[in-house]
């Protein structure tokens, strides 16, 4: 079996990262992949970075990644901007260093199966951290995208865009059952390119406070997403005991 759990947007999580972790080694992945925002929010950024690190797994950047490296003035509310800067208090130059390194996009080659990409929004400006929610979004996207299959993050949302033929499309039916059933599977069609966002560990934001992730066994070509319940109460009380913001406690619960 050769299972990669695809994860993103930890936002310095621990208690969700945690808790997607040991369902992925149960789920039997072998190898990870992360898309990217490990820091930002919450309440554990150094924890998050150093287990991220240690995995020496593919990363890209993600915009919290790169703003608490280079700080700038614009695209950031300020509850966010309160929570960078606290953050980048916590992280020595050594930790500043690998995540200014990091890369805006890469390709994965598994042991098993083709070759996908990465990034952390979309491939056509992974510098501009543009959102893709729609349809339109995805369509500049996809001009960029010369693999079959391409994971992001972004919006915190899991969603699936398709594109073939001249038509671009999003499966919802697939989202409907994870948001019942918490779990959801699909085989790829081979004549069809997929933009998939694996969704959020550390700060959902689709109504569904559990965290979400990917997996995906390049052996059989199959795309499992999961929700995985974490002990948000005990992340709530970290973020107050960091002095963060209320509302970033606040907002894990309700999954907005």
């Amino acid at each position: 079996m050769a299972r990669t759990a695809i994860i993103s947007d930890i936002h310095s999580n621990l208690h969700a990262l945690s808790a997607v972790m040991e369902d992925a080694w149960a789920m039997k992945c072998t190898d990870v992949v992360c898309l990217g925002d490990i820091v930002g929010y919450n309440a554990y950024p150094r924890e998050c970075l150093d287990y991220i690190r240690e995995l020496n797994c593919p990363v890209v950047k993600g915009n919290h990644d790169e703003e608490v490296v280079s700080p700038s003035l614009i695209r950031m509310n300020p509850v966010a901007r309160q929570a960078m800067d606290w953050t980048r208090e916590q992280l020595d130059e050594d930790r500043l260093n690998w995540l200014g390194r990091l890369q805006y996009r890469r390709f994965v080659k598994p042991d098993y199966g083709m070759s996908y990409s990465i990034v952390h929004a979309s491939l056509d400006q992974p510098k501009a951290w543009n959102y893709i929610f729609n349809d339109r979004d995805s369509s500049t996207h996809f001009k960029q995208q010369t693999t079959q299959l391409c994971f992001h993050g972004h919006s915190h949302s899991p969603r699936i865009f398709y594109h073939g033929g001249g038509f671009i499309g999003e499966n919802t039916d697939l989202l409907s059952e994870l948001e019942a059933e918490g779990y959801a599977e699909f085989q790829p069609h081979p004549e069809l390119k997929y933009l998939i966002n694996v969704g959020s560990v550390g700060q959902p934001r689709d109504a569904d406070p559990r965290a979400c992730y990917v997996i995906y066994d390049t052996e059989l070509s199959l795309i499992i997403f999961k929700r995985v319940s974490y002990n948000i109460e005990e992340a709530q009380h970290a973020v107050r005991a960091a002095g963060l913001p209320d509302y970033l406690a606040e907002r894990l619960a309700r999954g907005c």
